[in-house]
């Protein structure tokens, strides 16, 4: 059975989505979505539903890569695999293009797809000694200021080494597949994706000694929000998980769960890297 997540705000998405529903009923194929994405495709009520969705063999997103991060949320714990297929401006994690989404999918229903697992971050909000929240991510967790919200002041510990204190906007701990959002826009290094590793940002850090870090991927990563300011949010993939208050510990570490990326022999990271960050070119004025 295949499923289809779709990014309903885009025009384009949802007209390919039923193009592609289409030729997956001619193809005999069974067919289920998420509940916004099978309205907007029309499909029946008995293919429509997150349960449904569940039973899939594999998860065809419609969109960019932020589709494939909302997919991930239900797909990574019951490791069903995602073929992400790229409508978006600037996608790092899809393999397909809309025109080679049946020659992807066949490959994948005959097994000559290649999966790529790519690991996960959890997150746990302590507040008082109880555990308040907590979250998972593909991209990254990102403890933030908000707006109006003065600088926060911050520590961060590194397993069982002593914290580290400063001052900044916030912080963000992203994975390798992460390592080209927003951390790569607080001035944090590209990381291959699977490459097994933590990347720990400053965002905006007042300071010239809060450097971006690379740690193990098993190294547990502890933000202790000393003094809030003001707004203080924390944000699984950029979905906003709860509000936090001075004295709030952030605990990150490895999920058990992965996200299962189904490739093809699409463009390599590098390849990517250079075409879409321009890595290495030369830009005149």
């Amino acid at each position: 059975m295949v499923g289809l997540y779709v990014n309903i705000g885009k025009p384009a998405a949802v007209e390919f989505g039923r193009a592609t529903a289409d030729m997956l009923h001619r193809k005999g194929l069974g067919l289920c979505a998420d509940p916004a994405s099978g309205d907007a495709l029309g499909l029946p009520p008995d293919c429509i539903g997150e349960a449904r969705l569940g039973q899939a063999d594999v998860i065809v997103t419609l969109g960019g890569d932020g589709t494939i991060l909302a997919a991930a949320a239900l797909a990574a714990p019951l490791g069903i695999p995602i073929l992400g297929v790229h409508m978006g401006q600037f996608g790092f994690i899809a393999e397909a293009h809309p025109d080679s989404l049946v020659r992807h999918l066949e490959a994948f229903l005959d097994g000559r797809a290649h999966i790529e697992e790519r690991m996960m971050l959890a997150c746990s909000v302590i507040r008082e000694g109880v555990q308040v929240a907590t979250a998972e991510g593909l991209n990254d967790v990102v403890v933030t200021k908000g707006t109006m919200t003065r600088m926060l002041q911050m520590s961060t510990a590194f397993g069982p080494h002593p914290p580290m204190e400063f001052p900044a906007d916030g912080v963000v701990i992203a994975t390798p597949t992460g390592s080209t959002a927003y951390a790569l826009s607080a001035g944090g290094p590209l990381v291959e994706p699977t490459v097994q590793a933590l990347v720990v940002v400053p965002i905006c850090a007042h300071t010239l000694a809060a450097r971006p870090l690379v740690t193990p991927a098993d190294m547990e990563v502890t933000i202790l929000v000393i003094h809030a300011n003001g707004e203080v949010m924390l944000s699984a993939d950029s979905n906003e998980v709860c509000r936090l208050t001075a004295d709030d510990r952030v605990v990150i570490r490895r999920s058990e769960h992965r996200t299962r990326i189904v490739t093809c022999g699409g463009p390599s990271f590098y390849t990517k890297v250079q075409e879409r960050l321009l890595w290495g070119e030369r830009l005149n004025a």
